[in-house]
Protein backbone atom coordinates (compact mmCIF):
# COMPACT_ATOMS: atom_id res chain seq x y z
CA UNK A 1 0.00 0.00 0.00
CA UNK A 2 0.91 3.71 -1.11
CA UNK A 3 2.50 5.13 2.17
CA UNK A 4 1.25 9.18 2.93
CA UNK A 5 3.55 11.16 4.86
CA UNK A 6 0.83 13.19 7.63
CA UNK A 7 2.38 16.37 5.73
CA UNK A 8 0.51 15.10 2.72
CA UNK A 9 -2.23 13.87 4.23
CA UNK A 10 -3.20 16.91 5.82
CA UNK A 11 -2.67 18.67 2.01
CA UNK A 12 -4.82 16.75 0.76
CA UNK A 13 -7.64 16.74 3.15
CA UNK A 14 -7.20 19.80 5.02
CA UNK A 15 -9.88 20.72 7.13
CA UNK A 16 -11.87 21.63 4.73
CA UNK A 17 -12.94 17.59 4.42
CA UNK A 18 -14.81 17.99 7.40
CA UNK A 19 -17.27 16.58 5.44
CA UNK A 20 -16.76 12.77 5.37
CA UNK A 21 -17.26 13.51 9.28
CA UNK A 22 -21.09 12.37 9.86
CA UNK A 23 -21.05 12.99 13.78
CA UNK A 24 -21.85 15.94 15.86
CA UNK A 25 -19.00 17.06 18.74
CA UNK A 26 -21.20 19.64 20.56
CA UNK A 27 -24.69 19.53 22.16
CA UNK A 28 -27.19 22.34 21.33
CA UNK A 29 -25.82 26.01 22.10
CA UNK A 30 -27.38 27.34 25.66
CA UNK A 31 -28.93 30.14 23.15
CA UNK A 32 -30.31 30.67 20.17
CA UNK A 33 -27.46 34.05 19.72
CA UNK A 34 -24.06 32.09 19.27
CA UNK A 35 -21.56 34.44 21.29
CA UNK A 36 -19.72 36.62 18.75
CA UNK A 37 -15.98 37.86 19.41
CA UNK A 38 -15.81 41.56 18.32
CA UNK A 39 -11.98 41.00 18.38
CA UNK A 40 -10.01 44.96 19.31
CA UNK A 41 -7.03 43.62 18.72
CA UNK A 42 -5.87 45.95 16.25
CA UNK A 43 -6.31 48.53 19.33
CA UNK A 44 -4.07 46.25 21.53
CA UNK A 45 -0.77 46.83 22.47
CA UNK A 46 1.34 44.58 20.39
CA UNK A 47 3.45 41.22 21.95
CA UNK A 48 6.71 42.18 22.99
CA UNK A 49 7.70 39.15 21.26
CA UNK A 50 6.08 37.02 18.87
CA UNK A 51 7.26 33.55 19.49
CA UNK A 52 6.34 31.07 22.03
CA UNK A 53 6.82 27.46 22.94
CA UNK A 54 3.95 25.32 25.06
CA UNK A 55 4.08 21.58 25.71
CA UNK A 56 1.14 19.18 25.39
CA UNK A 57 0.08 16.02 25.67
CA UNK A 58 -1.96 14.54 22.28
CA UNK A 59 -5.52 14.52 23.79
CA UNK A 60 -8.46 15.52 22.49
CA UNK A 61 -8.66 17.90 25.62
CA UNK A 62 -5.94 20.46 24.05
CA UNK A 63 -8.18 20.71 21.22
CA UNK A 64 -8.45 24.79 21.73
CA UNK A 65 -4.58 25.29 21.21
CA UNK A 66 -4.72 23.01 17.96
CA UNK A 67 -7.73 25.05 16.75
CA UNK A 68 -6.28 28.31 17.47
CA UNK A 69 -2.77 27.95 15.85
CA UNK A 70 -4.87 25.71 12.57
CA UNK A 71 -7.27 28.79 12.48
CA UNK A 72 -4.39 31.40 12.23
CA UNK A 73 -5.84 32.71 15.43
CA UNK A 74 -2.31 33.02 17.53
CA UNK A 75 -1.18 35.23 14.83
CA UNK A 76 -4.18 37.07 14.62
CA UNK A 77 -3.27 38.35 17.78
CA UNK A 78 0.41 39.09 16.60
CA UNK A 79 1.62 35.70 17.84
CA UNK A 80 3.12 34.60 14.60
CA UNK A 81 5.57 31.93 15.88
CA UNK A 82 3.81 29.59 18.84
CA UNK A 83 5.48 26.24 18.71
CA UNK A 84 3.02 23.23 20.33
CA UNK A 85 5.68 21.08 21.49
CA UNK A 86 4.19 17.22 22.16
CA UNK A 87 5.37 15.34 24.65
CA UNK A 88 4.76 11.54 25.98
CA UNK A 89 4.23 12.43 29.83
CA UNK A 90 3.00 14.94 32.32
CA UNK A 91 6.90 14.66 33.64
CA UNK A 92 8.40 15.87 30.73
CA UNK A 93 6.29 18.90 30.90
CA UNK A 94 7.19 19.68 34.37
CA UNK A 95 11.13 19.07 33.48
CA UNK A 96 11.01 21.04 30.27
CA UNK A 97 9.04 24.09 31.63
CA UNK A 98 11.45 23.97 34.67
CA UNK A 99 14.19 24.54 32.32
CA UNK A 100 12.41 27.09 30.04
CA UNK A 101 13.66 28.75 26.71
CA UNK A 102 15.52 31.73 28.55
CA UNK A 103 12.91 34.04 27.72
CA UNK A 104 12.15 33.20 24.08
CA UNK A 105 15.73 32.57 23.36
CA UNK A 106 16.66 28.72 23.52
CA UNK A 107 14.52 25.42 22.35
CA UNK A 108 15.92 23.37 25.11
CA UNK A 109 12.79 24.12 27.41
CA UNK A 110 9.77 25.72 26.92
CA UNK A 111 7.71 28.30 28.62
CA UNK A 112 4.82 26.49 30.06
CA UNK A 113 1.81 24.94 28.39
CA UNK A 114 -0.98 21.98 29.11
CA UNK A 115 -0.82 20.57 32.59
CA UNK A 116 -3.41 19.65 34.97
CA UNK A 117 -4.16 20.76 38.55
CA UNK A 118 -1.70 20.84 40.75
CA UNK A 119 1.16 20.64 38.91
CA UNK A 120 1.61 24.82 38.33
CA UNK A 121 1.40 24.78 42.71
CA UNK A 122 4.15 21.87 42.74
CA UNK A 123 6.39 23.17 39.81
CA UNK A 124 5.80 27.17 41.89
CA UNK A 125 7.15 25.16 45.17
CA UNK A 126 9.77 23.30 44.02
CA UNK A 127 7.81 19.69 44.88
CA UNK A 128 7.85 17.77 41.01
CA UNK A 129 10.99 17.90 40.08
CA UNK A 130 14.06 15.83 41.30
CA UNK A 131 16.22 18.45 42.78
CA UNK A 132 13.05 20.46 44.18
CA UNK A 133 14.09 24.00 42.65
CA UNK A 134 10.86 25.70 42.41
CA UNK A 135 9.96 27.89 39.58
CA UNK A 136 7.57 30.37 39.75
CA UNK A 137 4.46 29.95 37.57
CA UNK A 138 1.06 31.30 36.40
CA UNK A 139 -2.32 29.38 36.30
CA UNK A 140 -3.81 30.87 33.13
CA UNK A 141 -7.04 29.35 32.19
CA UNK A 142 -8.54 26.08 32.26
CA UNK A 143 -9.02 24.33 28.67
CA UNK A 144 -11.77 21.89 29.19
CA UNK A 145 -14.71 19.69 31.29
CA UNK A 146 -15.78 16.16 30.34
CA UNK A 147 -13.99 13.53 28.44
CA UNK A 148 -12.70 11.04 31.37
CA UNK A 149 -13.81 7.79 32.10
CA UNK A 150 -13.43 4.64 33.95
CA UNK A 151 -13.85 1.52 33.24
CA UNK A 152 -13.45 -1.86 34.12
CA UNK A 153 -11.71 -5.23 32.37
CA UNK A 154 -13.95 -7.64 31.26
CA UNK A 155 -12.83 -9.95 34.36
CA UNK A 156 -15.28 -8.04 36.39
CA UNK A 157 -17.71 -7.90 34.26
CA UNK A 158 -19.96 -10.30 35.52
CA UNK A 159 -20.02 -8.19 39.27
CA UNK A 160 -20.54 -5.28 37.96
CA UNK A 161 -19.87 -2.30 40.16
CA UNK A 162 -22.11 -2.79 43.58
CA UNK A 163 -19.30 -3.54 45.64
CA UNK A 164 -18.38 -2.40 49.32
CA UNK A 165 -15.41 -3.00 51.48
CA UNK A 166 -17.23 -6.05 52.95
CA UNK A 167 -18.03 -7.82 49.11
CA UNK A 168 -15.18 -6.88 47.60
CA UNK A 169 -12.56 -8.81 50.11
CA UNK A 170 -13.30 -12.02 49.01
CA UNK A 171 -13.09 -11.14 45.47
CA UNK A 172 -9.62 -10.02 45.82
CA UNK A 173 -8.46 -12.96 47.62
CA UNK A 174 -10.39 -14.91 44.65
CA UNK A 175 -8.50 -13.22 41.94
CA UNK A 176 -5.09 -13.39 43.75
CA UNK A 177 -5.70 -17.26 43.39
CA UNK A 178 -6.49 -17.71 40.30
CA UNK A 179 -5.19 -14.98 38.38
CA UNK A 180 -3.68 -12.00 40.30
CA UNK A 181 -5.23 -9.36 42.55
CA UNK A 182 -7.47 -6.89 41.06
CA UNK A 183 -4.97 -3.43 40.28
CA UNK A 184 -5.92 0.00 39.69
CA UNK A 185 -4.32 1.72 36.86
CA UNK A 186 -3.87 5.47 35.66
CA UNK A 187 -1.19 6.54 33.31
CA UNK A 188 0.85 8.44 35.68
CA UNK A 189 0.54 9.22 39.74
CA UNK A 190 -1.06 12.32 40.92
CA UNK A 191 -2.67 12.96 37.88
CA UNK A 192 -6.54 14.36 37.60
CA UNK A 193 -7.32 10.36 36.49
CA UNK A 194 -5.57 9.24 39.69
CA UNK A 195 -8.04 11.37 41.91
CA UNK A 196 -10.72 10.48 40.02
CA UNK A 197 -10.09 7.21 40.49
CA UNK A 198 -8.92 7.10 44.52
CA UNK A 199 -12.63 9.30 45.20
CA UNK A 200 -14.81 6.50 42.88
CA UNK A 201 -13.36 3.35 44.61
CA UNK A 202 -13.44 5.52 48.18
CA UNK A 203 -16.69 5.86 47.40
CA UNK A 204 -17.09 1.94 47.01
CA UNK A 205 -15.50 1.91 50.32
CA UNK A 206 -12.38 0.42 48.90
CA UNK A 207 -9.34 2.39 49.97
CA UNK A 208 -6.56 2.83 47.51
CA UNK A 209 -3.38 1.71 48.84
CA UNK A 210 -5.21 -0.52 51.74
CA UNK A 211 -7.64 -2.47 49.82
CA UNK A 212 -6.44 -1.92 46.37
CA UNK A 213 -2.92 -1.33 44.75
CA UNK A 214 -3.48 1.50 42.27
CA UNK A 215 -0.73 1.07 39.04
CA UNK A 216 1.09 3.90 37.17
CA UNK A 217 1.27 2.36 33.33
CA UNK A 218 1.81 4.35 30.27
CA UNK A 219 -0.74 4.99 27.75
CA UNK A 220 0.72 2.73 25.04
CA UNK A 221 1.31 -0.39 27.65
CA UNK A 222 -2.24 -0.54 29.32
CA UNK A 223 -3.59 -3.03 26.43
CA UNK A 224 -1.54 -5.74 27.57
CA UNK A 225 -1.01 -5.18 30.78
CA UNK A 226 -5.32 -5.12 30.85
CA UNK A 227 -4.67 -8.80 28.76
CA UNK A 228 -2.13 -9.95 31.51
CA UNK A 229 -4.80 -8.85 34.36
CA UNK A 230 -2.72 -6.02 35.89
CA UNK A 231 -5.04 -3.53 35.14
CA UNK A 232 -8.62 -3.94 36.10
CA UNK A 233 -10.12 -0.51 37.47
CA UNK A 234 -8.93 2.37 35.35
CA UNK A 235 -9.23 5.91 35.09
CA UNK A 236 -8.68 7.21 31.42
CA UNK A 237 -8.99 10.22 28.28
CA UNK A 238 -11.89 9.51 25.91
CA UNK A 239 -9.66 8.46 23.61
CA UNK A 240 -8.34 5.66 25.75
CA UNK A 241 -11.30 4.54 26.19
CA UNK A 242 -12.82 4.38 22.89
CA UNK A 243 -9.31 2.68 21.85
CA UNK A 244 -10.20 -0.56 24.43
CA UNK A 245 -13.88 -0.37 24.43
CA UNK A 246 -13.69 -1.16 20.30
CA UNK A 247 -11.14 -3.61 21.67
CA UNK A 248 -13.52 -5.26 23.51
CA UNK A 249 -11.22 -4.97 26.28
CA UNK A 250 -13.36 -3.19 29.12
CA UNK A 251 -16.53 -1.98 30.16
CA UNK A 252 -16.92 1.70 30.76
CA UNK A 253 -18.89 1.73 34.56
CA UNK A 254 -18.83 6.28 35.12
CA UNK A 255 -17.92 8.77 33.33
CA UNK A 256 -16.14 11.80 35.78
CA UNK A 257 -19.10 14.42 34.83
CA UNK A 258 -21.58 11.91 36.82
CA UNK A 259 -18.99 11.77 39.82
CA UNK A 260 -18.99 15.60 39.52
CA UNK A 261 -21.23 17.10 37.42
CA UNK A 262 -18.83 20.12 34.95
CA UNK A 263 -15.47 19.33 36.90
CA UNK A 264 -12.55 21.43 36.22
CA UNK A 265 -10.35 19.69 33.02
CA UNK A 266 -6.63 20.63 32.68
CA UNK A 267 -5.31 24.06 31.99
CA UNK A 268 -2.93 26.22 30.82
CA UNK A 269 0.10 27.54 33.04
CA UNK A 270 3.14 29.42 32.34
CA UNK A 271 6.28 30.54 33.30
CA UNK A 272 5.54 33.49 35.42
CA UNK A 273 9.13 34.92 34.59
CA UNK A 274 7.62 34.71 31.14
CA UNK A 275 4.48 36.50 31.94
CA UNK A 276 5.86 38.94 33.87
CA UNK A 277 8.19 40.21 30.70
CA UNK A 278 5.83 39.80 28.05
CA UNK A 279 2.69 40.84 28.97
CA UNK A 280 0.83 41.69 26.24
CA UNK A 281 2.01 38.79 24.63
CA UNK A 282 0.69 36.74 27.57
CA UNK A 283 -2.25 38.20 26.56
CA UNK A 284 -2.40 37.70 23.09
CA UNK A 285 -2.48 33.91 24.01
CA UNK A 286 -5.32 33.89 26.19
CA UNK A 287 -6.84 35.74 23.80
CA UNK A 288 -6.60 33.59 20.99
CA UNK A 289 -7.17 30.28 23.34
CA UNK A 290 -10.33 31.84 24.35
CA UNK A 291 -11.81 32.10 20.83
CA UNK A 292 -10.55 28.91 19.74
CA UNK A 293 -12.78 27.61 22.70
CA UNK A 294 -15.75 29.84 21.76
CA UNK A 295 -15.61 28.26 18.38
CA UNK A 296 -14.66 24.97 19.46
CA UNK A 297 -18.29 24.97 21.35
CA UNK A 298 -19.83 25.67 18.44
CA UNK A 299 -22.43 23.45 17.20
CA UNK A 300 -22.13 24.36 13.38
CA UNK A 301 -18.11 23.68 13.44
CA UNK A 302 -18.48 20.21 14.86
CA UNK A 303 -17.63 18.43 11.91
CA UNK A 304 -14.23 20.96 11.21
CA UNK A 305 -13.56 19.99 14.62
CA UNK A 306 -13.36 16.29 14.76
CA UNK A 307 -11.31 16.70 11.47
CA UNK A 308 -8.66 18.59 12.83
CA UNK A 309 -8.19 16.72 15.90
CA UNK A 310 -8.73 13.14 14.00
CA UNK A 311 -5.84 14.89 11.61
CA UNK A 312 -4.05 16.13 14.42
CA UNK A 313 -3.58 13.26 16.98
CA UNK A 314 -3.94 10.43 13.89
CA UNK A 315 -0.77 9.25 12.56
CA UNK A 316 -1.32 9.12 9.36
CA UNK A 317 0.17 5.32 8.42
CA UNK A 318 -3.43 4.15 11.20
CA UNK A 319 -5.56 6.47 9.18
CA UNK A 320 -7.05 3.36 7.51
CA UNK A 321 -7.10 1.60 10.67
CA UNK A 322 -8.64 4.23 12.74
CA UNK A 323 -11.04 6.36 10.48
CA UNK A 324 -10.99 9.77 11.16
CA UNK A 325 -14.61 9.00 11.82
CA UNK A 326 -13.93 7.26 14.97
CA UNK A 327 -13.10 10.68 16.59
CA UNK A 328 -16.59 12.45 16.36
CA UNK A 329 -17.60 9.51 19.07
CA UNK A 330 -15.33 11.25 21.52
CA UNK A 331 -18.07 14.12 21.43
CA UNK A 332 -20.78 12.15 21.45
CA UNK A 333 -22.45 9.85 24.10
CA UNK A 334 -20.30 8.06 26.91
CA UNK A 335 -19.84 4.73 25.43
CA UNK A 336 -22.92 2.23 26.57
CA UNK A 337 -22.50 2.12 30.03
CA UNK A 338 -22.93 -1.74 30.74
CA UNK A 339 -22.17 -1.19 34.53
CA UNK A 340 -24.42 0.59 36.77
CA UNK A 341 -23.10 3.70 38.28
CA UNK A 342 -23.09 3.97 42.10
CA UNK A 343 -25.20 7.19 41.53
CA UNK A 344 -28.23 5.86 39.71
CA UNK A 345 -28.16 2.97 42.48
CA UNK A 346 -28.96 5.91 44.65
CA UNK A 347 -31.45 7.33 42.09
CA UNK A 348 -29.63 10.14 41.62
CA UNK A 349 -30.85 11.86 38.09
CA UNK A 350 -28.21 12.13 35.37
CA UNK A 351 -27.22 13.27 31.87
CA UNK A 352 -27.58 10.69 29.31
CA UNK A 353 -24.32 12.24 27.46
CA UNK A 354 -21.32 14.24 28.33
CA UNK A 355 -19.80 15.69 24.94
CA UNK A 356 -16.88 17.60 25.54
CA UNK A 357 -16.91 21.29 26.42
CA UNK A 358 -14.09 23.83 26.06
CA UNK A 359 -16.01 27.16 26.78
CA UNK A 360 -19.46 26.63 29.02
CA UNK A 361 -21.59 24.59 30.10
CA UNK A 362 -24.66 24.64 31.69
CA UNK A 363 -24.89 28.35 31.74
CA UNK A 364 -21.01 27.89 34.01
CA UNK A 365 -17.90 29.28 32.68
CA UNK A 366 -15.22 25.92 31.62
CA UNK A 367 -12.33 28.30 30.87
CA UNK A 368 -12.34 30.15 33.87
CA UNK A 369 -9.60 29.27 36.23
CA UNK A 370 -11.60 29.44 39.60
CA UNK A 371 -9.00 29.31 42.79
CA UNK A 372 -11.80 27.03 44.28
CA UNK A 373 -11.11 24.33 42.21
CA UNK A 374 -7.37 24.75 42.76
CA UNK A 375 -8.30 24.23 46.47
CA UNK A 376 -10.09 21.21 45.60
CA UNK A 377 -7.13 19.50 43.57
CA UNK A 378 -4.36 20.39 46.51
CA UNK A 379 -6.89 19.38 49.36
CA UNK A 380 -7.06 16.10 47.74
CA UNK A 381 -3.19 15.85 47.69
CA UNK A 382 -3.50 16.26 51.08
CA UNK A 383 -6.16 13.71 51.93
CA UNK A 384 -4.32 10.96 49.90
CA UNK A 385 -0.97 12.06 51.53
CA UNK A 386 0.60 13.30 48.65
CA UNK A 387 0.91 16.79 50.43
CA UNK A 388 1.63 17.79 53.86
CA UNK A 389 -0.86 18.83 55.54
CA UNK A 390 0.42 22.28 56.50
CA UNK A 391 1.25 23.45 53.18
CA UNK A 392 -0.12 26.41 52.62
CA UNK A 393 -2.58 25.75 49.79
CA UNK A 394 -4.55 29.68 49.62
CA UNK A 395 -1.39 31.74 49.72
CA UNK A 396 0.06 29.33 46.96
CA UNK A 397 -3.21 29.62 44.70
CA UNK A 398 -3.14 33.21 45.36
CA UNK A 399 0.51 33.69 43.68
CA UNK A 400 -0.08 30.95 41.09
CA UNK A 401 -3.69 31.81 40.08
CA UNK A 402 -3.66 34.81 37.55
CA UNK A 403 -7.74 34.75 36.92
CA UNK A 404 -7.47 38.51 36.44
CA UNK A 405 -5.01 37.91 33.33
CA UNK A 406 -8.18 35.95 31.56
CA UNK A 407 -10.75 37.99 32.55
CA UNK A 408 -8.61 41.30 30.99
CA UNK A 409 -8.42 39.11 28.03
CA UNK A 410 -11.85 38.17 28.02
CA UNK A 411 -13.27 41.58 28.02
CA UNK A 412 -10.21 42.58 25.72
CA UNK A 413 -11.76 40.76 22.95
CA UNK A 414 -15.40 41.47 23.57
CA UNK A 415 -16.39 38.80 25.45
CA UNK A 416 -20.02 40.00 27.47
CA UNK A 417 -19.91 40.80 31.40
CA UNK A 418 -22.14 38.04 31.79
CA UNK A 419 -19.75 35.50 30.78
CA UNK A 420 -17.22 36.49 33.10
CA UNK A 421 -17.24 35.46 36.35
CA UNK A 422 -17.33 37.59 39.48
CA UNK A 423 -16.17 35.48 41.58
CA UNK A 424 -12.86 33.52 42.09
CA UNK A 425 -14.71 30.28 43.67
CA UNK A 426 -17.51 28.63 42.18
CA UNK A 427 -18.79 28.11 45.65
CA UNK A 428 -20.05 24.67 46.85
CA UNK A 429 -19.52 21.72 44.91
CA UNK A 430 -21.59 18.44 45.40
CA UNK A 431 -20.02 14.84 44.27
CA UNK A 432 -22.33 11.86 43.42
CA UNK A 433 -21.91 10.14 46.53
CA UNK A 434 -23.74 13.48 48.46
CA UNK A 435 -19.86 14.59 49.78
CA UNK A 436 -19.63 18.35 49.24
CA UNK A 437 -16.95 20.87 49.46
CA UNK A 438 -16.90 23.90 50.72
CA UNK A 439 -13.76 26.26 49.55
CA UNK A 440 -14.26 28.45 52.60
CA UNK A 441 -13.59 25.39 55.01
CA UNK A 442 -11.48 22.69 53.20
CA UNK A 443 -10.14 21.33 56.44
CA UNK A 444 -14.27 20.03 57.17
CA UNK A 445 -14.24 18.43 53.38
CA UNK A 446 -10.59 16.75 54.45
CA UNK A 447 -11.30 15.47 58.14
CA UNK A 448 -14.69 14.10 56.87
CA UNK A 449 -13.20 12.36 53.79
CA UNK A 450 -10.22 10.66 55.44
CA UNK A 451 -10.67 6.85 56.19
Amino acid sequence: MKKFSRRKILTTFGVAASSVLLNNCASKPESSKPLLINSYSSLAPPPEIPSVRLGFIPSVEIAPLLVAQNRQLFAKYGMTDVQLVPFRSWQDICDRTKIGTSLGTSSDGIDGGHLYSPLPELLNEGLITPDRVKTAMYVLMRLHTHGGHIVTSNRLKPFGIRLGRAAFAPLQDVARLFASPIYGAIAEVGSNYDLWLRYWLAAMQIIPNRNIDILAIASDEIATAIKQNRADLLCLARWNTLQLSNAKLVNPAIAIQEIWQNYPGELLAMRADWVDRYPNATQAIIKAIIEAQIWCDRPDNARELNTLLALSLTESASLIDQPAAMFAQMFKNSPAQSLIPIAKQRNQSQPNNFPLKYWSNDGISVSYPYKSHDLWFLTEYQRWGMLADNFESKETIDAVNREDLWKSAAKAIGVPDTNIPIATSRGIESFFDGNIFDPNNPQKYLSSMRT
